[in-house]
Formats: C-alpha cells, sequence, structure tokens
C-alpha cells in the first residue's frame, strides 16, 4: 500500500489533506498556531530565525520581555502539534528548533501547491520546446488564487504573495507569446478568463475582450464588457479603467481572412462588407428586445451616456428630468439579522425595474446604492415614486430599509456634476 501523504494547499485559501482525509483543524482561541504552522510551512527550504517567528506572531517592542516571548511560543508549538495529533495527523514533534532557526518536520511526505508551483516554473525556466509549455500550463493551472487571502494584512503574508503573484503572471505573458505565435485563441480566452477570475481588478478583462472580437465573438465580447462594467460599479462604484472603456473603440473589424487589412483600397472594402454583414446582428442586439416593460437597466457607463443624452434632449425641448439617488440599509433593531447585502440588492434591483416607467433608467453604483434617472417626471413626484418602491420591496420579502435623495438634472448640471 503506498504510503499516505499530507496535501496543502494555500492558493486560495488553506486547506490540508492526509489520504483522501480532510485535516481539520480548531481554531477555537488559536489562529496563531495556524499561522505559525503557514509560516513554518513557506519557510520549508531554509526555516526561519525563532526571532522574526516571535516578531511576525507578537508583533515587534524592543522593551517587550523576551524571556515571556519565548515562553508564548514555545506553548503556541506545544499547541500546534496538539491540534495536528487531534485533526489525524501522527504524533510528532513537528516543529524543530536549531540554532535559532525553527523548522517544520514531518514524519509523513509533504505535498505543498506552494512548492509544485515554483518548482514548475523554475524547471520550466531551464528548457525550451514543448515541454516548456507543458509546465507552464500546469503551473498556471496549480495558481488557484492568491496566497493565503485571508492573512493578507500581514506584510510577511503579503510580500510573499506577491511573489507568487509575479511568478504566476510570468506563466500567463509566456503562454500568452506561446499562444499568439500558434494563433490558439482557445488556449488564449481560457488564459485571460482563469487570470480575470483570479484579479478581476487588474484589467486582463480588456484582453479577454480582444480575443473573442479577433473571431468574431461579438456578444461574448459584449457581454465581458458589460459583465465588468457591473462589476467595477458594484464592487468599487466607479467605472472602469480608460482602456476598458475604450477597447471597443479601438478594436478594427476583420476581413473574412481574419487578418487586419487596411494596406489598399480593396481591403478597406473587405471591411467594409465585414461591418456590413453583422447589420442584422446589430439591428437585433439593439431592437430586438420583446416584451419590454419597466426601467431599463444598463451598467454605470452606459447609465452615464443616457443621463448625458437627457440633458442634451433638454435644451431643445424642455421637460423635467430628476436623479434619484436610492441606497439600501441595514435596519437599525436591536438584535436584528444582519441582512444578505447581495440578495437584497438583487432583489431591490428587480423591484425598482418593475416599479418605473419603460422610459426611466437605472443603474447599480457601489454595493448598497442605485442610480434612477427619471425623465419627464415632476420632482414632486419622488416622493410617491420612492413609496412605490419601497412598498414593493417590502412586499417581496425586503429585510432592508430604503432612502433616497433626489435632485434637478439641471441643478446638478450648473454644480459641476
Amino acid at each position: 500500500m503506498a504510503e499516505k501523504v499530507l496535501r496543502i494547499n494555500m492558493f486560495g485559501g488553506f486547506a490540508m489533506y492526509y489520504g483522501e482525509d480532510a485535516v481539520v483543524l480548531n481554531k477555537t482561541g488559536s489562529s496563531k498556531s495556524v499561522r505559525l504552522l503557514q509560516i513554518l510551512l513557506l519557510s520549508l527550504k531554509s526555516g526561519i530565525s525563532k526571532t522574526e517567528l516571535i516578531d511576525n506572531l507578537y508583533g515587534w517592542n524592543e522593551k517587550a520581555d523576551m524571556a515571556n516571548r519565548n515562553k508564548n511560543l514555545n506553548n503556541l508549538i506545544y499547541r500546534l502539534k496538539g491540534q495536528l495529533a487531534s485533526g489525524g495527523l501522527p504524533e510528532s514533534e513537528y516543529v524543530e528548533i536549531i540554532d535559532g532557526m525553527c523548522y517544520f518536520k514531518s514524519p509523513i511526505p509533504l505535498e505543498l501547491d506552494t512548492q509544485k508551483f515554483e518548482e514548475a516554473v523554475g524547471d520550466a525556466k531551464k528548457i525550451g520546446g514543448v515541454k516548456r509549455i507543458q509546465l507552464l500550463s500546469k503551473a498556471n493551472r496549480m495558481y488557484r488564487g492568491e496566497l493565503l487571502p485571508a492573512n493578507l494584512s500581514d506584510m510577511w503574508f503579503f510580500h510573499r504573495s506577491n511573489y507568487f503573484k509575479e511568478l504566476y503572471v510570468e506563466t500567463v505573458i509566456a503562454l500568452e507569446e506561446e499562444y499568439l505565435r500558434n494563433r490558439d485563441f482557445k488556449n488564449r480566452m481560457l488564459l485571460y478568463a482563469r487570470a480575470a477570475a483570479i484579479y478581476p481588478f487588474e484589467n486582463w478583462q480588456v484582453k479577454q475582450i480582444k480575443c473573442n472580437l479577433e473571431v468574431y465573438r461579438y456578444d461574448e465580447a459584449m457581454e465581458i464588457y458589460n459583465n465588468t462594467m457591473e462589476l467595477y460599479a458594484r464592487e468599487l462604484g466607479s467605472p472602469p479603467t480608460a482602456e476598458m472603456q475604450e477597447c471597443f473603440e479601438k478594436i478594427e473589424l476583420m476581413d473574412e481572412n481574419h487578418r487586419r487589412n487596411t494596406s489598399d483600397s480593396k481591403g478597406w472594402k473587405n471591411l467594409d462588407k465585414v461591418f456590413l454583414g453583422r447589420k442584422e446582428d446589430i439591428k437585433k442586439t439593439i431592437f430586438g428586445e420583446e416584451h419590454v416593460k419597466g426601467a431599463y437597466y444598463c451598467t454605470y457607463p452606459s447609465f452615464v451616456d443616457y443621463c448625458r443624452l437627457v440633458a442634451r434632449a433638454k435644451s431643445r425641448s424642455e421637460f423635467d428630468a430628476v436623479l434619484m439617488f436610492l441606497t439600501l440599509s441595514q435596519k437599525e433593531k436591536e438584535g436584528q439579522k444582519q441582512i444578505d447585502l447581495q440578495g437584497q440588492m438583487l432583489l431591490l434591483k428587480n423591484v425598482i425595474g418593475t416599479s418605473l416607467r419603460i422610459g426611466d433608467a437605472y443603474t447599480r453604483y457601489g454595493n448598497r446604492h442605485f442610480i434612477l434617472m427619471l425623465a419627464r417626471t415632476n420632482p414632486d413626484f419622488c416622493s410617491d415614486i420612492f413609496q412605490r418602491i419601497e412598498r414593493a420591496y417590502m412586499k417581496n420579502a425586503g429585510k432592508g430599509q430604503l432612502w433616497y435623495y433626489a435632485d434637478m438634472t439641471q441643478t446638478l448640471r450648473e454644480a459641476g456634476v
């Protein structure tokens, strides 16, 4: 029978498996012992000095009693040993201290995702050809997220997380170059999709969009664009980078030979044919909605464009237009259970859509806010509109508390907003 291995995953979270069984550590009142284990595992090759270990676990303080700090660390090591044994691992010392250096010593074989990832990247740098690509692909797949994300507020873990992130980005760039050279669009899309899932705010979606456009996947590119706009508005309360917003404007259509060919007039005509060949799809996308009901929901950048269009229309044909700022809050009641914010925001989004008229528009801004554009609406009616939304929200099991602020678009424009 093969010897059981202790597998440890630290990318995207912390998990341990002894053979097929999960090792569950009792963290109650002892989160420091888990951090001790993680530091030792990340220092597996060279160990870590006892002084550095104490400073990272208890904070550096020149006035602190070193004898007490040493005692605390010894107690922590003893507690960790007990946790590992109660979690299903064989009883052993596990932590060894030699000449002021601390090492993790396991009586069973270890398999760390961080170690395998680092080795695969290192081996790929030493060779070329197909084997290099295989190693890079293997390393790329092993990186399932940032190193121990729950510990990133700790600078010791933050620096090591950055180290592994740099190695991961190296694999993405190297694989991208290979896929571009071989015109491998499928693997490029998968590569960018994984990077965007792990680091959603680092513009990998731009590469996703461009790759989709290169193979005429316009609908997929538009979906990625809109989802990214929504993500930025929801999580950051702001639009994505200028590069993302200008992505569609800068991408050229391609001719049927899958090449940009604008060196002569014939090439221009070929591109024009491609554009005209898309006209029915474009018309269907714009006007193909059936059974349109309620207000129009759009991403924040699209909402900004719509509001600017309304402001321009007002200059030709005077009418009232109101911006309503709607916020979802936790009810201020003692013992009130914390609301499911994402679920309640989705409920509120649907409620707003059905409570407003077909000519109104709205968008989400941040994790608790919506902005509504109420065209041809008298500001005196805003209270009634809010009450209609609030009633519908409560009727549909709304658990939060709503409040609003409304302002005329003319007032906002004069204020330079």
